[in-house]
Protein backbone atom coordinates (compact mmCIF):
# COMPACT_ATOMS: atom_id res chain seq x y z
CA UNK A 1 0.00 0.00 0.00
CA UNK A 2 1.43 3.66 -1.10
CA UNK A 3 1.56 5.53 1.81
CA UNK A 4 0.07 9.40 1.29
CA UNK A 5 1.71 12.16 3.40
CA UNK A 6 -0.31 15.47 4.13
CA UNK A 7 1.22 18.22 5.91
CA UNK A 8 -1.07 19.89 8.89
CA UNK A 9 -1.77 23.34 8.09
CA UNK A 10 -2.43 25.52 10.86
CA UNK A 11 -1.15 29.08 11.76
CA UNK A 12 -0.19 28.05 14.74
CA UNK A 13 1.01 24.78 14.68
CA UNK A 14 4.34 23.63 12.93
CA UNK A 15 3.84 21.65 9.78
CA UNK A 16 4.03 18.17 11.07
CA UNK A 17 3.95 15.12 8.23
CA UNK A 18 0.70 12.63 8.56
CA UNK A 19 1.37 8.99 7.59
CA UNK A 20 -1.60 7.08 6.70
CA UNK A 21 -2.72 4.00 8.09
CA UNK A 22 -2.25 0.95 6.85
CA UNK A 23 -4.92 -1.72 6.54
CA UNK A 24 -5.21 -3.68 9.55
CA UNK A 25 -5.23 -7.42 8.36
CA UNK A 26 -7.70 -9.29 10.87
CA UNK A 27 -5.34 -12.20 10.95
CA UNK A 28 -3.64 -14.98 9.41
CA UNK A 29 -6.83 -16.46 7.05
CA UNK A 30 -7.23 -12.94 5.72
CA UNK A 31 -3.91 -13.71 3.79
CA UNK A 32 -5.64 -17.06 2.24
CA UNK A 33 -9.05 -15.34 1.19
CA UNK A 34 -7.95 -13.62 -1.80
CA UNK A 35 -6.01 -16.73 -3.21
CA UNK A 36 -8.41 -18.52 -6.21
CA UNK A 37 -10.25 -21.51 -4.79
CA UNK A 38 -10.94 -24.58 -6.37
CA UNK A 39 -13.62 -24.39 -8.98
CA UNK A 40 -15.70 -26.79 -7.44
CA UNK A 41 -16.15 -24.51 -4.38
CA UNK A 42 -16.84 -21.54 -6.78
CA UNK A 43 -19.22 -23.75 -8.93
CA UNK A 44 -21.30 -24.35 -6.04
CA UNK A 45 -21.68 -20.69 -5.11
CA UNK A 46 -22.68 -19.80 -8.30
CA UNK A 47 -25.14 -22.53 -8.65
CA UNK A 48 -26.42 -21.71 -5.94
CA UNK A 49 -26.86 -17.86 -6.22
CA UNK A 50 -28.32 -19.17 -10.02
CA UNK A 51 -31.01 -20.83 -8.28
CA UNK A 52 -32.04 -18.16 -5.93
CA UNK A 53 -32.27 -15.79 -8.37
CA UNK A 54 -34.87 -18.66 -10.59
CA UNK A 55 -36.64 -19.18 -7.84
CA UNK A 56 -37.29 -15.09 -7.11
CA UNK A 57 -35.27 -15.32 -3.69
CA UNK A 58 -32.66 -13.00 -4.70
CA UNK A 59 -33.59 -9.26 -6.31
CA UNK A 60 -34.16 -6.05 -4.96
CA UNK A 61 -32.48 -5.54 -1.58
CA UNK A 62 -34.90 -4.39 0.20
CA UNK A 63 -34.12 -6.25 3.90
CA UNK A 64 -31.26 -5.39 6.33
CA UNK A 65 -30.05 -7.75 8.98
CA UNK A 66 -27.27 -7.74 11.50
CA UNK A 67 -26.25 -9.68 13.72
CA UNK A 68 -22.91 -10.57 15.82
CA UNK A 69 -20.74 -13.27 15.07
CA UNK A 70 -17.48 -15.34 15.53
CA UNK A 71 -14.69 -13.82 13.60
CA UNK A 72 -13.51 -17.05 13.15
CA UNK A 73 -16.73 -18.30 11.76
CA UNK A 74 -17.01 -15.22 9.19
CA UNK A 75 -13.74 -16.04 8.09
CA UNK A 76 -13.72 -20.02 7.79
CA UNK A 77 -17.13 -19.42 5.11
CA UNK A 78 -14.88 -16.95 3.75
CA UNK A 79 -12.12 -19.52 2.65
CA UNK A 80 -14.75 -22.28 2.39
CA UNK A 81 -16.80 -20.68 -0.32
CA UNK A 82 -14.19 -17.97 -1.80
CA UNK A 83 -16.72 -15.09 -1.14
CA UNK A 84 -14.72 -12.02 0.11
CA UNK A 85 -17.56 -10.19 1.05
CA UNK A 86 -19.73 -10.13 4.26
CA UNK A 87 -23.11 -9.43 2.16
CA UNK A 88 -22.60 -11.74 -0.47
CA UNK A 89 -21.58 -14.64 2.28
CA UNK A 90 -24.98 -13.74 4.17
CA UNK A 91 -26.79 -14.36 1.09
CA UNK A 92 -24.89 -17.33 -0.04
CA UNK A 93 -25.80 -18.66 3.30
CA UNK A 94 -29.69 -17.89 3.69
CA UNK A 95 -29.97 -19.34 -0.47
CA UNK A 96 -28.67 -22.67 0.39
CA UNK A 97 -31.27 -23.10 3.51
CA UNK A 98 -33.40 -21.54 1.52
CA UNK A 99 -33.17 -24.09 -1.43
CA UNK A 100 -32.80 -27.07 0.50
CA UNK A 101 -34.38 -30.13 -0.08
CA UNK A 102 -35.00 -31.96 2.09
CA UNK A 103 -33.96 -35.35 1.06
CA UNK A 104 -33.48 -36.99 4.45
CA UNK A 105 -37.06 -36.03 5.68
CA UNK A 106 -38.37 -37.22 2.59
CA UNK A 107 -36.31 -40.57 2.80
CA UNK A 108 -37.91 -41.39 6.45
CA UNK A 109 -41.31 -40.46 5.37
CA UNK A 110 -40.59 -43.31 2.66
CA UNK A 111 -39.00 -45.59 4.92
CA UNK A 112 -40.87 -49.10 4.37
CA UNK A 113 -43.04 -47.63 1.68
CA UNK A 114 -41.26 -49.38 -1.33
CA UNK A 115 -42.87 -53.31 -1.88
CA UNK A 116 -40.54 -55.78 -0.47
CA UNK A 117 -41.35 -58.33 -3.94
CA UNK A 118 -39.90 -55.35 -6.52
CA UNK A 119 -37.23 -56.39 -8.91
CA UNK A 120 -34.80 -53.67 -8.41
CA UNK A 121 -32.10 -55.26 -11.46
CA UNK A 122 -29.30 -56.12 -8.97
Amino acid sequence: MAKTLRMRSSPTAPQQPLVAKKKRMRGPIRKNADKDTPGEQTFVVRQTLRAAIRKGLIGSKDERITARLSHALIEQAKLQTGIKGDTELLEFALANVALEDNFPATMNKLAGTIDPDIKLGF
